[in-house]
């Protein structure tokens, strides 16, 4: 089990991509990630919501409310740092529970790092699916190229991410 935070998932469902059951089996979001990424998804009629919707459904995307350690923690995050509400829910979720953490921004990424919670980002997540076998080299890029439509992602990491991918084939 994997803490998403929100734009990973949107990207996922965006592309038509959501590979991370595959990979991780069940993903754990809070109700403000839900919020973000199913409910106003659903409102402003996004491509990709159904997947999210079905997902639950199957019962792989599980929403759970925070503990009271937990909301106490995000609290204490959205007070201290610039992180967005669903990102300090996700590291909060994450650090209490000691789950890992995909989770896109800079900045929520070196709070992770910070507090110990291992984590990585959509194109990690992309990758993992890659190594494991449930995307083949050209799926791999293809996904790459579409991820890159709808989110910023670093030239040197799309360039990392390949190069680990070519490598592990050889």
């Amino acid at each position: 089990m994997v803490v998403a935070d929100a734009s990973p998932l949107i990207v996922l469902a965006w592309i038509r991509r959501l590979v991370l059951t595959a990979v991780y089996g069940e993903v754990l979001i809070g109700p403000i990630v839900k919020t973000e990424a199913i409910d106003s998804g659903r409102s402003v009629q996004a491509e990709g919501v159904e997947q999210l919707e079905a997902a639950v459904d199957e019962g792989w995307l599980c929403i759970d409310g925070l503990t009271p350690e937990e909301e106490a923690l995000k609290e204490r995050m959205d007070r201290r740092s610039r992180l967005d509400r669903g990102e300090s829910e996700s590291l909060a979720l994450a650090t209490v529970r000691g789950l890992r953490l995909i989770v896109d921004d800079k900045e929520a990424r070196h709070v992770a790092e910070a507090a110990g919670v291992e984590h990585l980002g959509t194109m990690g997540a992309l990758l993992e699916a890659y190594m494991r076998g449930y995307l083949d080299l050209p799926d791999l890029e293809t996904t790459i190229r579409d991820a890159s439509r709808t989110l910023w992602i670093s030239p040197s990491v799309v360039l990392e991410v390949l190069r680990l991918a070519r490598e592990a084939k050889e």
